[in-house]
């Protein structure tokens, strides 16, 4: 009974004059000129690029040795140099080698912009001792151009003079992520990476707080923690040893974002991806939480096994923006236009490394959504003490208050 439509169907159509013996072409297709060569903007720096910021529609690119100032076009504007450099030319006082004069590579471990007090480029560099440097740019100079008139910014730091106290290390040698978030004042939150047996450390500088939120002096010459509060450390049992790379963060609505890739447990060599998440209003760190987070990809045309199943635990890249006019994403993902979705751009690690091998995926995760199970898991109790910062691993329950009133 079920062919005889089909059947019917076939046949009606087979009968109709019109109807060739093949299938016409896509109107679409057919109106496109497959002889058009599509020239897009490129920009090529002289050494590897690592990070790149906007300010009034000015791209700054910070690399190896250089910053470069680019149009929205790509076209270069300006260009600056912040390297190699002697010991003498960096920030604060740096111990050498007896008898090594050589100059070193800087490498950008950060790039941040504010608009509060100037427009300012702040720009942290390996070679620096943690501390970064601050380009004023709307003072007497064109936003186009990267001000060469910069500063270690860093009290009582001079090139090659000084040691910088607490507040104003903020970067790590082994990889940093920094958040400018602004409201009445100019708030830095920084993950800093530690990686065993990559020389996080150098024996004569102040170690960098693991994670922290520091503000900008209203002198303008430095930063100071909101509190001893405002920051926390790997266990000195696990520093050198644990391994946890910042990798991504970013600020969405009330909160600030972290996404690590770190060790799943004190007891295991298996690696995996967590989100951290943080009150971007508060001053000191009492709300945080984190949590781990995956990219899974299943075959929907088979019935599910553990064999269809495909975890992919590393990230590798992510980047946060708003839903645009797609009716498709927004009806997969259950999201109005103008809500924040997570790209995230996952490997497949290799057994008990972080290494990624060549299997990859990318996951579009909605901020709604992820909140949503931040709320559900302290809503629960399903929450322990962060160990690789307090030691501990017990379970204990959280903001089980402040998640019943809607954080």
């Amino acid at each position: 009974m079920n062919l005889l439509p089909l059947h019917a169907t076939m046949l009606l159509w087979a009968l109709s004059p019109s109807v060739q013996n093949h299938c016409d072409k896509s109107f679409e297709t057919s109106k496109l000129n497959l002889s058009v060569t599509y020239e897009l903007p490129t920009f090529t720096a002289d050494f590897p690029i690592q990070n790149m910021v906007t300010l009034d529609d000015i791209i700054y690119v910070g690399s190896v040795n250089r910053i470069y100032a680019l149009a929205p076009n790509l076209t270069k504007l300006s260009e600056y140099r912040t390297g190699p450099l002697l010991a003498s030319e960096a920030c604060g006082l740096t111990r050498t080698r007896t008898g090594s004069t050589g100059r070193v590579d800087n490498h950008n471990i950060a790039l941040v912009v504010e608009n509060i007090y100037d427009k300012g480029l702040y720009s942290c560099g390996s070679a620096d001792n943690g501390v970064c440097r601050r380009h004023v740019l709307d003072e007497g100079y064109s936003l186009k151009a990267v001000d060469e008139d910069v500063y270690c910014f860093a009290d009582k730091v001079m090139p090659g003079e000084g040691h910088p106290i607490d507040p104003d290390v903020v970067v790590s040698p082994s990889g940093s992520q920094v958040l400018n978030v602004e409201s009445n004042v100019i708030t830095f939150f920084v993950g800093n990476s530690e990686i065993p047996n990559a020389g996080n450390i150098s024996s004569n500088t102040t170690r960098p707080h693991t994670i922290s939120q520091r503000k900008m002096k209203t002198s303008q010459n430095g930063f100071t923690f909101f509190s001893n509060l405002s920051y926390m450390d790997l266990i000195p049992s696990l520093q050198g040893n644990y391994y946890l790379r910042y990798v991504y963060s970013f600020h969405s609505g009330p909160f600030t974002y972290f996404l690590t890739v770190q060790q799943v447990s004190k007891d295991t060599q298996a690696y995996h991806t967590r989100i951290v998440r943080m009150c971007s209003s508060d001053l000191v760190i009492r709300r945080y939480v984190e949590m781990p987070l995956e990219c899974i990809s299943t075959d929907k045309r088979r019935r599910r096994s553990t064999k269809d199943v495909k975890v992919f635990n590393i990230l590798q890249a992510a980047h946060v923006t708003k839903v645009g006019n797609d009716a498709e994403l927004q009806r997969q993902l259950k999201v109005e236009e103008g809500e924040d979705v997570l790209f995230a751009a996952f490997a497949q690690g290799k057994p008990d490394s972080p290494e990624p091998t060549p299997n990859s995926a990318v996951c579009v995760m909605s901020l709604k959504h992820i909140n949503n199970m931040f709320k559900m898991y302290m809503q629960r109790c399903n929450t322990i003490d962060p160990y690789h910062f307090t030691g501990s691993d017990k379970t204990s329950c959280y903001n089980v208050v402040r998640a019943r009133r809607g954080w």
